[in-house]
């Protein structure tokens, strides 16, 4: 390479699209896993999985027996999901939207601080604490970054369809987030179907 070359990127396009690919992968196969496994103990500390699934899932699931393998899982799926923003980022020359994606995989591997269990005596713990903080920092850097992403792909002309998929993933996520009971598991499942779409989407691009 001459000495006047740009140096290379590792993280390109290609590659950050794999890696939101199997992030999501990982995560989804991580919860379906865990939630059968540790379904009784799940109970056991409070969760209602009909009238109030947020209220212990999926973060409880640390607490089993299994725990290790769900903060595992928030740790490696946070780290592809913002080496997915970076690549992301640069396949379509993208701005705040790409940067509030990698704000919300930032705050996926935080959530490895473990959180308190629902029935529980004494107040929250500092773990507790941090590990609730950073999912509100995922729920709003996440949603607002689809918002935001929905507009950069329409300036875009080959991710302009992608841009109505990403605006009505944004509503239908928001609506899923405020409505109680089982709308929840939609608010998880609408993202983690748009991430592997965009990254689906990005690793199929042209771009380097």
């Amino acid at each position: 390479m001459p000495k006047d070359a740009p140096p290379t990127c590792f993280i390109t396009p290609r590659r950050a699209g794999a890696a939101g690919v199997l992030g999501v992968f990982l995560f989804a196969a991580t919860l379906g896993f865990l939630t059968i496994a540790e379904y009784k103990f799940m109970l056991s500390i409070g969760w209602e999985p009909l009238s109030d699934p947020g209220g212990a899932w999926p973060s409880g699931l640390s607490l089993g027996e299994y725990g290790w393998v769900m903060n595992a899982g928030f740790v490696v799926s946070g780290a592809l999901l913002m080496v997915f923003a970076v690549g992301l980022r640069r396949g379509i020359r993208g701005g705040f939207g790409s940067l509030l994606l990698f704000v919300s995989g930032l705050a996926v591997a935080m959530m490895a601080f473990e959180t308190d269990p629902i029935l529980r005596e004494g107040p929250r713990s500092f773990h507790g604490w941090i590990h609730d903080i950073s999912f509100v920092v995922f729920a709003v850097s996440l949603l607002a970054g689809v918002f935001l992403l929905s507009r950069e792909f329409g300036a875009d002309a080959a991710w302009k369809t992608h841009a109505w998929y990403t605006l009505a993933t944004g509503f239908v996520a928001v609506v899923c987030l405020v409505l109680p009971g089982m709308a929840y598991y939609f608010f998880v499942g609408v993202l983690l179907v748009w991430i592997g779409a965009t990254a689906m989407k990005l690793k199929r691009s042209d771009a380097k």
